[in-house]
């Protein structure tokens, strides 16, 4: 019996020393391959990239959903239905449950190797969610275990909980128990109930099949077992387990909160990123602080959508976007049947673009009809609301007007709807594009641009992508360059026809003024505010199409492509600009001379780092600028003075009247242009704020004989700056810069008036260029800047 009992310890003591050999074994041979366990405290969480405008109004967010969460505010009662269900030992073990292991060796050998249950700890699954191994393999257990020891030592226990429900997943691209709350009942983890928290703490031991969206059965059978732990552990009481097991599934799929659904925006961010960063751009939890301005999209964003509506409402209605869909016959023969499916499930499909939303026409009556819209719901359009559907015929022409609903549309026929005032109008979504942009002219950051009339509908960027003739949009940009090499506000000009040689054929070029009308001799000044063709041609034969090119260069122009002869004048030929150009030259003038270089990204921050960028951009400055990195000046300060002035007369009495009108300031500055009637222009600013509005067609059709800058883009640009601008008493201003003289003239020949001439002007010059006074009555000898060219 002696002997017995002394084989059996021998045996034991001999199985217990090869375990240590083996153990020891695996330790030596998988010790070197674990890492660290102090990395764990830098582990870099797998959030998504977000964006931000300057005023922190969330624009977008890219990636997997997750938002950190400290200890603090995870809800005792989460932490009790976790540790409960999953790891009840977790403030008592080191890493490795001894228990739980024992248990799982057992139900190992009891059923001949198949395994049925884990032994994993809370830090064991902090082990496999970071390395990302899912494969049940004893080595990776192995590797798990000796990790957690590690881990145990170097984190504490709340360190550790902390860093799990942040990082593990919940399904739906939720990462994380704040991201889970709110993916699946739309609020923060502290505000949940005891049911919903119960789901949350079930759903990570199958997040994709056993979340209650893919798998609600499941989820709910899962849910239940929570609370059955919990109310073993006394976590909870009876009374609490019977009303949360019986309450119903309550979750859905709530989608971010986006802000400032600002989409041009956030693709220009998501672009960059993604050029900088790589596809890792989307989980490095980057925070992007943008220098967009809320209220100022908002306004932007408005202003485009209503101005294109009204263009489009102006040019007639080219018809629904498709006739009598099909199931229309079935519905018109046997109504009591109801919607036809391909209705149902097109009204589904459709996306609402800009204010324009999806309807069936369902019936006709005199001057009305009822259409059927996305919810499914009947509403009537009364013939207040559709009566401007004159028919499309062409840029130009119009239908005559309609007289019945039944001439606008039939039943079955896919139409738009827009919302007004409370009722519903026939609408119709805009062919012509848009663009704005506005920048602060004294740093160059983009404070709103929009690169269409809905991204969703075309993802062409018209403000940075779309390069198009400005048109006299350009003319200001030459006139500086004139103007600095010795030219005057108060130079005479011909407006006269002029006859140019043409092409190899000998053919001849007329060049002619808008309408046709020519007004003889006209000061610099007027010439530029009223936009005056011949002029502008002339002014370019003067200065030379080589000089201006190069003058134009430094505001920033890409003038590769520009054209060596008298298109210059009329912004036309090869030259191509985008919005984003144009406003950034004109930022030039409202900043007094300085180039500016636009930028939207102010600053970039991470979950997971300090700042992993910030802007540093080059300042318009004038005055205690020892500091700060200074701009370069491009313009003659006096030069820019005098552009401001005669900009200031384009609003007042030139082409941009209509904004003074409208706006009643005394600080506005702008010009319009127009160009073969394919695009349309207006740059406007304030020294505060700079902003140019274009209107045209993606694929460069007319926008018709009756639009120019001075209605869509100078209309766009006025809604958007009573939105924009601060009021005037608070607006800024330049300072007269030394060097500029105030002369009397006469306006007819630009030269110093008579002290006795009543049809006197004053004239502003750079002081080496202004009129000296005339000897003995008689004219001063005539300078080369005072001819009549």
């Amino acid at each position: 019996m002696h002997k017995i009992g002394r084989i059996i310890i021998w045996s034991m003591a001999a199985i217990t020393s090869g375990c240590v050999l083996l153990l020891s074994a695996a330790f030596l041979y998988l010790n070197p391959q674990i890492p660290d366990a102090a990395t764990f405290k830098d582990v870099k969480i797998r959030a998504p990239m977000r964006i931000y405008s300057a005023d922190r109004k969330l624009i977008q967010e890219f990636g997997e959903r997750l938002t950190p969460i400290r200890y603090e505010e995870i809800p005792p009662l989460f932490v009790q239905a976790l540790l409960d269900t999953e790891d009840k030992r977790f403030f008592e073990h080191s890493g490795i449950d001894l228990i739980t292991v024992a248990n799982a060796t057992w139900l190992l050998i009891r059923n001949q190797g198949s395994i049925r249950s884990g032994a994993s700890t809370i830090t064991m699954q902090l082990v496999k969610n970071i390395s990302g191994e899912s494969q049940v393999r004893f080595i990776r257990k192995f590797k798990e275990m000796l990790l957690a020891l590690k881990i145990e030592r170097e984190l504490s226990k709340k360190e550790i909980l902390t860093l799990y429900l942040n990082i593990i997943p919940f399904g739906k691209h939720a990462f994380g128990i704040q991201a889970a709350a709110n993916t699946y009942y739309g609020e923060d983890i502290g505000q949940l109930t005891l049911a919903q928290i119960a789901m949350l703490a079930g759903i990570p031991k199958a997040p994709e099949a056993g979340n209650p969206i893919n798998g609600p059965e499941r989820a709910l059978a899962r849910r239940n077992l929570v609370l059955q732990r919990m109310l073993d552990q006394n976590s909870i009481s009876r009374a609490q387990f019977e009303e949360s097991s019986q309450a119903p599934l309550t979750a859905r799929v709530h989608q971010r909160t986006i802000e400032l659904p600002a989409l041009y925006i956030a693709e220009m961010v998501r672009k960059r990123l993604l050029t900088e960063y790589g596809r890792g751009a989307y989980n490095r939890g980057l925070i992007v602080h943008t220098t967009i301005d809320s209220d100022m999209q908002l306004a932007a964003e408005k202003a485009v959508l209503n101005k294109l509506n009204q263009y489009d409402r102006r040019h007639g209605y080219r018809g629904p976007e498709y006739r009598r869909i099909h199931g229309s016959d079935e519905y018109v023969a046997a109504p009591e049947y109801g919607y036809p499916a391909n209705w149902i499930a097109s009204l589904e499909k459709a996306q609402v673009l800009g204010n324009q939303y999806p309807a069936i026409v369902i019936a006709i009556r005199d001057q009305e009809i009822d259409v059927l819209n996305q919810d499914l719901e009947t509403i009537t359009i009364a013939w207040e609301g559709m009566s401007w559907a004159r028919t499309y015929l062409t840029v130009n022409s119009r239908g005559r007007k309609p007289r019945g609903a039944a001439e606008i549309s039939n039943i079955g026929d896919f139409i738009r709807i827009e919302p007004s005032g409370g009722n519903w109008n026939l609408g119709q979504v805009p062919d012509i594009q848009g663009a704005l942009v506005a920048l602060d002219p004294k740093m160059g950051a983009i404070k709103a641009l929009v690169g269409g009339y809905d991204f969703k509908a075309k993802q062409f960027n018209h403000a940075t992508q779309a390069k198009r003739q400005p048109g006299s949009n350009f003319k200001p940009f030459f006139y500086a360059g004139a103007i600095e090499n010795g030219l005057t506000a108060a130079t005479i000009f011909n407006d006269a026809p002029i006859v140019l040689p043409g092409g190899e054929l000998e053919q001849t070029y007329r060049p002619r003024n808008s309408g046709g009308s020519f007004q003889g001799n006209m000061r610099l000044r007027e010439a530029l505010y009223r936009s005056v063709n011949l002029v502008s041609l002339r002014v370019i034969l003067n200065y030379g199409p080589v000089n201006a090119i190069n003058y134009v260069k430094r505001f920033g122009f890409d003038t590769s492509g520009f054209p060596k002869d008298v298109q210059l004048a009329f912004g036309g030929g090869t030259i191509a600009l985008t919005p984003l150009d144009i406003v950034t030259g004109y930022a030039t003038f409202a900043n007094g001379g300085f180039k500016i270089t636009p930028y939207l990204i102010e600053q970039i921050d991470s979950i997971n780092e300090d700042v992993v960028f910030k802007a540093t951009p080059a300042i318009a400055c004038i005055t205690d600028c020892e500091e700060i990195d200074k701009a370069p000046r491009v313009v003659e300060a006096r030069v820019a003075y005098i552009m401001n002035s005669i900009l200031s007369d384009a609003i007042r009495r030139g082409t941009g009247t209509k904004a003074l009108r409208a706006l009643q300031r005394s600080d506005l500055k702008g010009k319009t242009g127009t160009t073969n009637d394919a695009d349309i222009w207006f740059s406007g600013y304030t020294h505060d704020l700079v902003a140019t509005s274009w209107a045209g067609f993606s694929d460069n059709s007319p926008v018709g004989n009756r639009e120019w800058g001075s209605t869509t883009p100078i209309e766009t640009w006025i809604e958007f700056m009573e939105e924009a601008l601060p009021a005037e008493s608070s607006s800024t201003t330049l300072a007269r810069p030394n060097g500029i003289v105030s002369v009397r003239i006469d306006p007819d020949t630009g030269f110093r008036a008579e002290p006795s001439d009543p049809d006197a002007i004053f004239e502003i010059f750079r002081k080496e260029f202004a009129p000296t006074a005339n000897l003995a009555g008689k004219e001063e000898e005539a300078d080369p800047y005072k001819q009549i060219f």
